[in-house]
């Protein structure tokens, strides 16, 4: 028959014709796997840009990292880099962060006494809010609230005995989120990105203004628990804190030091004491919405290569029962002369295009449930950013974005017809074609 490739391919196309119902099954069982998942993938990607415009814009265009050395027990084994002391460590923290473009801007210390106090340095708390340091009595201190208080932040405000802190006076804020998560009410699909979307701290922030106060403040503190008493009062995690600008660059500095790779890990001082380093976000949630998004990413990639096994082991069964039914068809192509690859041709050309419209209607049906989401979540999802980041405006809602998934998505449809393909060419032999055709 010596068919030309032209007449391969409309012979192809005339099965699809001719066969609509079983081509529908085929297309249906690859697009609608991979269509939910390529329209969570344009969501996803959407919703992360939303999120961290809104971080960004809680955080005035700013990220902030603390990072710094808390003390571990001295039995600790391991490497441990020798230095002299303490502000040696902190002169390298500085200059590591001065290499990454970051500007220090203030330190920060966590003291374990009764409760735990974290302390700032005046200049800044100068940096977050006008302070009215005129509501102070004698022997209250100042310190930092979150933008909005209420029971969730007002149960690090306890004393010792239980009772509302009298001895700290609130006179300025920073910039903060909202405790919970920012879902939205009743099973919403986009909760399934939402819920991992972290806050930024909610804890006062005692100002150190220099007058010698919180010194005596904790030592009070730690005489009225009878397991702190007679500790010495030195910080448990003192950090300094660095503001960047650059998105890329705080978070080669976030990695870079959570993982020990331009300054030391691990540190011990001359008198045998052990340190640990610790590098987290402060003041903003930018940093966590980048990497609540790329986790979802690789969660996403996992039920991908899910949906690929599921639509070629499907698709294997449908297609070698398609070949079955064919045998006749089959056994008229080679009566009038149609070699084996012929045939092979003109069916991996009729699988093939089946593909390409299984893509299209992955794309359609990723498109349209982005489209849906999008239209009955946009004004709600924008309230409940604008609530959960305490936004003066809300946020625009973008609920649509290509990602690396969305080629391999499309990549993963095509190579069904090849796979699905070679597993059936057993179906194409003359005695399976006998078989069927003697069955009939």
């Amino acid at each position: 028959m010596g068919l030309k490739f032209s007449d391969a391919l409309h012979l192809s196309w005339s099965n699809i014709a001719q066969y609509k119902k079983r081509s529908i099954l085929i297309i249906l069982t690859v697009s609608i796997l991979f269509g939910i998942v390529l329209g969570f993938s344009f969501m996803l990607e959407g919703l992360g840009k939303t999120t961290f415009d809104a971080a960004m814009q809680a955080s005035d265009g700013k990220i902030y990292i603390e990072t710094g050395y808390a003390e571990i027990a001295p039995e600790n084994e391991g490497y441990y880099e020798k230095i002299n002391n303490l502000d040696d460590a902190k002169k390298l923290i500085t200059e590591n962060a001065e290499r990454y473009h970051g500007e220090v801007i203030g330190q920060i210390a966590q003291y374990n006494t009764a409760s735990s106090r974290w302390v700032i340095n005046q200049e800044l708390a100068e940096r977050f809010s006008d302070l009215d340091f005129s509501i102070l009595q004698d022997g209250q201190l100042p310190y930092l609230g979150p933008v909005i208080e209420d029971e969730y932040f007002n149960k690090f405000l306890k004393d010792p005995d239980d009772n509302k802190d009298k001895a700290l006076v609130k006179i300025g804020t920073y910039p903060s989120t909202e405790p919970e998560k920012p879902t939205l009410p009743g099973f919403n699909p986009l909760n399934i990105l939402l819920s991992g979307v972290h806050a930024s701290s909610n804890y006062p922030l005692i100002i150190d203004d220099g007058s010698g106060k919180i010194m005596q403040y904790l030592q009070d503190q730690a005489s009225r628990t009878p397991s702190a008493q007679g500790q010495e009062i030195i910080p448990y995690l003192d950090q300094i804190v660095v503001m960047f600008d650059s998105y890329d660059d705080a978070i080669a500095y976030y990695w870079d030091t959570a993982n020990g790779k331009s300054i030391p890990k691990y540190i011990e001082t001359p008198d045998g004491r052990k340190y640990s380093l610790h590098s987290g976000e402060i003041f903003s949630a930018v940093i966590s919405s980048r990497l609540t998004v790329k986790n979802q990413k690789v969660y996403l990639i996992m039920v991908e290569v899910l949906f690929i096994i599921i639509a070629v082991i499907i698709t294997i069964l449908t297609f070698a029962h398609l070949i079955d039914q064919d045998a006749s068809a089959i056994a008229l192509y080679r009566s009038l002369g149609a070699s084996t690859g012929d045939i092979y041709l003109i069916y991996f050309l009729y699988l093939l295009e089946m593909c390409v419209l299984a893509v299209l209607a992955c794309i359609v049906i990723a498109v349209v449930l982005a489209g849906v989401l999008w239209l009955f979540n946009a004004n709600a999802l924008a309230q409940r950013l604008q609530d959960f980041y305490m936004l003066d405006n809300a946020p625009r809602i973008v609920l649509f974005g290509f990602t690396d998934i969305f080629t391999g998505i499309i990549l993963s449809i095509m190579i069904v017809a090849p796979i699905t393909f070679i597993f059936s060419l057993r179906h194409f032999s003359r005695k399976n074609i006998a078989k069927k055709l003697k069955e009939d």
